[in-house]
């Protein structure tokens, strides 16, 4: 399978203060501390919703005026917020995500139907690795990145547990990822066999039922 990208990994990019430039989002700008320290999910969203916006004509109401620094970022994160709301534990289950993000796209006038591939802690009840590629690649060949949930590490070092990521690019078996203000690149298949809890993928554009290989074979080239 060839690598793909999003087509403006670049849209990621924004500008602070000092002029200094941030790889997407972090979440420490919320104003608020427990928007800080829970606001990794309304973050990711963030950086989805208004690269969709700016991607796709039909979903500009996602993010009707693309913030222009830090500060209009931080204005934008904070409506967000107001839908993709972490819970008492954080936004901890994907499906949340799910739930959320439509629920912004509806209030937005632009209907989504997020998709979902959840993975189970249980070792003999997760997909195989095959399946989990093909979603990240079909998502990204929409031009669509990915929120990516880590509850557990694994043996990959450069990655916060009990955390939400955007995953911008699929090379191999990497995965290339935008979190806090860095962009990293990241083994999938080695958090696939080593993590120990449960996780969740969510694509924003997609069928709105989780998914499923034999409802939507990989597609070689």
């Amino acid at each position: 399978m060839p690598a793909v990208c999003i087509t403006h990994p670049e849209w990621m990019d924004i500008v602070c203060p000092d002029g200094a430039v941030s790889h997407g989002a972090n979440q420490d700008w919320f104003p608020e501390y427990h928007q800080q320290r829970a606001g990794c999910g309304p973050t990711t969203a963030s950086q989805i919703f208004c690269y969709l916006a700016r991607r796709k004509p039909e979903l500009a109401p996602l993010c009707t005026q693309v913030p222009e620094g830090q500060q209009a970022f931080v204005e934008y994160m904070c409506r967000v917020w107001e839908f993709v709301t972490p819970r008492s534990h954080g936004l901890n289950r994907p499906e949340y995500m799910v739930e959320d993000m439509a629920a912004y796209g509806e209030a937005c006038g632009t209907p989504l139907s997020p998709t979902l591939f959840a993975f189970p802690s249980a070792r003999t009840k997760r997909p195989p690795w095959e399946q989990l590629r093909c979603f990240v690649a079909e998502s990204l060949s929409a031009d669509c990145p990915v929120a990516f949930l880590n509850l557990d590490n694994g043996k990959i070092k450069d990655l916060d547990r009990w955390h939400w990521v955007t995953i911008v690019g699929l090379e191999g078996d990497m995965v290339t990822v935008v979190d806090n203000g860095r962009t990293f690149a990241m083994d999938l298949k080695l958090w696939y066999s080593t993590t120990k809890t449960r996780g969740g993928f969510v694509a924003a554009l997609g069928t709105g039922k989780e998914f499923a290989a034999e409802e939507r074979p990989c597609q070689e080239g």
